[in-house]
């Protein structure tokens, strides 16, 4: 199912031609990938959420497919012709986190997602309400966004209990 979901952001972003955008959108892209690897890094034993995989020999797949295909193509499919006027800006945000929301659902009632530590579908919601903005903000002023993002990642470290002594003493071969 995760394949799928890869093969249906590339699909979109070719259709729609976002693809011919990327050069403008490579560092949000890049932004996007970022955070998704350093949850990847700071919560590496204490998952708030994580994928079912789909190759249960290769778990590592999945985030592969969601961290160099389905979110650089999300932030490019989200800022290619982002529109210029507020109702439309607007319609943009609702789209995007309806689109998340929703599949996110469908995985959550699939068993395709798994929750731990406190999170759940609607802290996911809270967060595409947030991430979509940042995405926005990231491409039209990356400091502020990088400033907001550590604030925004501290936030949610402490309020998850995030043990970051763990981050210092991974170990990949387990």
């Amino acid at each position: 199912m995760h394949a799928a979901v890869a093969l249906i952001a590339l699909y979109c972003t070719w259709r729609s031609k976002a693809w011919s955008a990327w050069e403008r959108c490579h560092s949000t892209m890049l932004y996007m990938v970022s955070g998704n690897l350093l949850y990847f890094v700071l919560t590496s034993r204490y998952e708030l959420w994580a994928f079912e995989p789909d190759f249960p020999i290769y778990p590592v797949l999945n985030e592969m497919f969601y961290t160099l295909i389905v979110f650089p193509c999300t932030a490019l499919l989200f800022l290619h012709h982002f529109p210029e006027r507020r109702m439309g800006r607007t319609k943009r945000y609702v789209k995007w986190i309806a689109i998340y929301a929703a599949v996110e659902l469908l995985f959550a009632m699939t068993g395709r997602i798994v929750y731990d530590h406190g999170w759940n579908w609607y802290w996911s919601f809270a967060f595409d309400c947030m991430m979509f903005p940042m995405l926005r903000l990231h491409y039209i002023r990356a400091g502020y966004a990088y400033a907001v993002s550590a604030v925004i990642i501290v936030i949610l470290l402490l309020w998850f209990k995030v043990p970051l002594q763990n981050v210092m003493t991974m170990d990949f071969q387990s």
